[in-house]
């Protein structure tokens, strides 16, 4: 009886998500990119990792995150437009989430990427950083005469 009631319990539980709508998995294997779990454009997923960057509000630093799924040794590389590498490291396949801000604060304008690579799939979030132009007025004065 206790047996029969724990097995129900399971079965409810392991049904919850597919009940609600929610996937209770990732991508399915064999889907080299599967973007509809992903809750918007910064993010994608592959079998391996998901790879999501977000912009910090009122800064220009920038967040990338990435999940290890199937613990692989990971790759990061920060390119700029012309391919050169500005920041390259390897993501131990033992750490199961990475999260780093970058400072982009002292960097030219222009396009950069982010590379995450496990070795077979690679992921590229590409960014703009541009400046934005302040236009300052000044204050224009009327003199007028009383007399």
């Amino acid at each position: 009886m206790i047996r029969t009631l724990k097995m129900a319990a399971l079965v409810l539980m392991m049904s919850a998500p597919a009940m609600a709508g929610i996937p209770s998995t990732g991508p399915t294997p064999g889907d080299e990119k599967d973007n509809s779990y992903s809750a918007s454009p910064n993010v994608t997923r592959t079998k391996a990792m998901g790879v999501a960057i977000y912009r910090s509000i009122n800064t220009a630093k920038m967040n990338l995150m990435i999940e290890n799924y199937i613990e692989v040794p990971i790759q990061v590389t920060l390119l700029n437009e012309n391919n050169e590498v500005l920041h390259s490291e390897k993501v131990s396949k033992r750490l199961k989430k990475y999260w780093r801000k970058f400072d982009m604060e002292t960097m030219q304008d222009g396009l950069y990427t982010f590379e995450v690579s496990d070795g077979y799939t690679k992921v590229t979030k590409a960014f703009r950083l541009e400046t934005q132009k302040v236009e300052v007025k000044e204050p224009t004065r009327f003199v007028s005469l009383l007399n």
